[in-house]
């Protein structure tokens, strides 16, 4: 079952920063998932979307490892753990702590307005049985974001989509959560049409 813990963007952003700040000139994937928390899914969706759509993921095939692990974690919330386990070498990959600070540094700004938009509302749409249905479309999501990486700058929206999913889940708010199906519903769109037709 997904956890909601009571923090707002800000929060998980400073931790992050806090752990790329203290772990010297690279900090692992291992180590920015046990900072926000591995019964914290809504911040681990939010850490991953958040790094699809800054900086780190201009290294190439940056995006499809994003992807990978926000799958591993959709995949472990769809059938109810209550901890996320990763594969080691998934958590040893490791980015420079530079590009983690300039990513937190871009995201404040943004955050303080999330975090003011944001409140408890439609609060259905983030309970325990809610969360397989978000955790099911973060699934296929995360599966589009490969063949997306074939096309500029289209990977954003995935990685929007994914973000969207975590602030509702850590907010509370179904309606982010609602706005976060529309994008992966258009995405879906967007797929069908570049490459069924």
């Amino acid at each position: 079952m997904a956890e909601h813990p009571a923090q707002d963007l800000e929060d998980v952003l400073g931790e992050l920063e806090k752990a790329a700040r203290s772990n010297g000139a690279k900090v692992s994937v291992g180590e920015l998932v046990e900072t926000v928390g591995k019964r914290s899914f809504g911040p681990l969706l939010l850490l991953g979307g958040l790094l699809g759509m800054t900086p780190v993921a201009a290294i190439p095939t940056a995006p499809t490892l994003i992807a990978t692990i926000t799958l591993l974690v959709s995949v472990q919330l769809l059938f109810g753990r209550k901890t996320i386990w990763l594969p080691r070498f998934l958590e040893k990959l490791s980015v420079r702590a530079e590009r983690v600070q300039k990513a937190v540094k871009i995201s404040r700004k943004p955050a303080r307005i999330v975090d003011r938009m944001v409140r408890p509302r439609l609060q259905s749409l983030t309970m325990p049985f809610a969360d397989r249905i978000v955790a099911a479309v973060c699934v296929v999501v995360a599966i589009c974001v490969p063949p997306l990486e074939l096309l500029p700058f289209v990977a954003f929206i995935p990685s929007l989509a994914i973000f969207a999913f975590g602030v509702g889940l850590i907010a509370r708010d179904g309606l982010v959560v609602l706005l976060a199906l529309a994008v992966s519903t258009s995405l879906l769109g967007l797929l069908i049409w570049k490459f069924a037709f």
